[in-house]
This record gives C-alpha cells, structure tokens and sequence, in this order.
C-alpha cells in the first residue's frame, strides 16, 4: 500500500492510499481533515491518485451509510458496484459483518 498526502502551512491536512491488487486498484483510506474539507484537496489527491494508477479498474469500498463519502466518488465518475460482495470479498479482508454494511464504488480507466 502507498499513501501520499497533501500539506498546508507545512501541516498535513489530507491522505489517500492506494493498493494495486491483481487487475484492480484499491483507493484505501482517504481523509481531509474537517476545517479543510470543500475546498477540493480529495479531488486533487483523488486525481493525483488516477496518474500513478497502472491497472485499467480503480475500486473504493465505504461503509454504505457515509452518503457524503459516496457523492464524492459519484461525482468523480465512480458508479455503485452491483457485485459488491463478490469485490469485497475478493479484494479485501474484512469481518462478514462490514461486508454486510459496506459498499463498492468502481470506474474504468483510460
């Protein structure tokens, strides 16, 4: 997994990781501290992310009642994933019970 960040007045503010695995790449936990959210760092880490991404699918898995975190990826081009199960299963390790609360969002590449 590798993460990267981004900083303000030398202070981080925000983080977002990701985890190529097989055919997929995995965006894994992306965070904007509070007082500095909206003003567009995730989408820059987020497209920051897309330029280093070698495989042609990138995944986000989210607990499936964080609605701001699931507007954020849909505006970004993701689109709910209908085998989210099978994903989850596949790509991540994770307890029965969060892969009954949680969600993928998915899009192509390229």
């Amino acid at each position: 997994m590798t993460f990267f960040g981004w900083e303000e007045n030398r202070r981080l503010v925000g983080v977002m990781g990701f985890q190529p695995i097989e055919d997929v790449t995995l965006i894994r936990h992306a965070y904007v501290l509070p007082d500095y959210q909206r003003q567009g760092l995730g989408s820059k880490l987020l497209d920051h992310l897309k330029t280093l991404t070698t495989t042609p699918r990138l995944l986000v898995g989210t607990w499936s009642d964080v609605s701001w975190a699931i507007e954020f990826y849909e505006k970004h081009g993701f689109r709910l994933q209908v085998n989210k199960d099978e994903l989850l299963k596949a790509y991540w390790d994770i307890p029965e019970r969060q892969i009954e609360t949680s969600i993928v969002l998915g899009m192509t590449l390229g």
